[in-house]
């Protein structure tokens, strides 16, 4: 086992990108520890099924309660609209 230490940033897209120097290691499998330099509150995920669908539950009920698609009498058109309208990449339509 080899270490290295190097600083980088991770993207907001959750990538850590390898300097150029260290381009032998590209598809190398890795063991990570992290060390970060500010204070990170960490969500921590439902610990089970139930409490998911609590969540989900929960969520649902205050977008509801909000009136978020009252607005829309029939969902399957409204959805037939949406999709109408949006450009579709290489497309000409």
């Amino acid at each position: 086992m080899q270490a290295i230490e190097l600083a980088t940033t991770i993207s907001t897209q959750g990538d850590i990108a390898l300097p150029a120097n260290f381009k032998a290691l590209y598809g190398r499998d890795a063991r990570m520890i992290f060390l970060i330099y500010h204070d990170v509150v960490m969500p921590q995920p439902p610990a089970n099924r139930v409490q998911r669908q609590q969540n989900l539950r929960q969520a649902l009920a205050a977008v509801a309660q909000a009136g978020t698609f009252a607005h829309i009498d029939d969902a399957g058109a409204w959805q037939r609209e949406v999709r109408a309208e949006r450009s579709q990449p290489g497309r000409g339509d």
